[in-house]
């Protein structure tokens, strides 16, 4: 399902198709404020609890808060790829 959810915000590099789903611009401008006070390796648990439920409004998704390392870093690269995608 993940693998799915992110290729619908992928937009093709040569415009034969179009992104499945828009994020909105609040999303977007919250995805950047989340992004830019994260300090490198360091997420308050504020933090955390702002990048899970980002990241279950943008993917339709219903994970729960982690306090695993790897599974944060993975949704804050998922959503780096989301902002990416839309020119930062």
């Amino acid at each position: 399902m993940r693998i799915k959810a992110a290729i619908a915000f992928t937009k093709c590099p040569i415009d034969k198709w179009d992104r499945e789903h828009n994020v909105t611009s609040d999303q977007l401008s919250i995805l950047r404020r989340l992004l830019g006070e994260i300090k490198k390796h360091k997420v308050t648990g504020d933090q955390n609890i702002g990048i899970t439920n980002l990241y279950n409004e943008i993917f339709g998704m219903r994970k729960s808060v982690s306090s695993c390392s790897s599974c944060v870093a993975q949704l804050i690269n998922d959503l780096e790829k989301v902002l990416e995608s839309y020119g930062k």
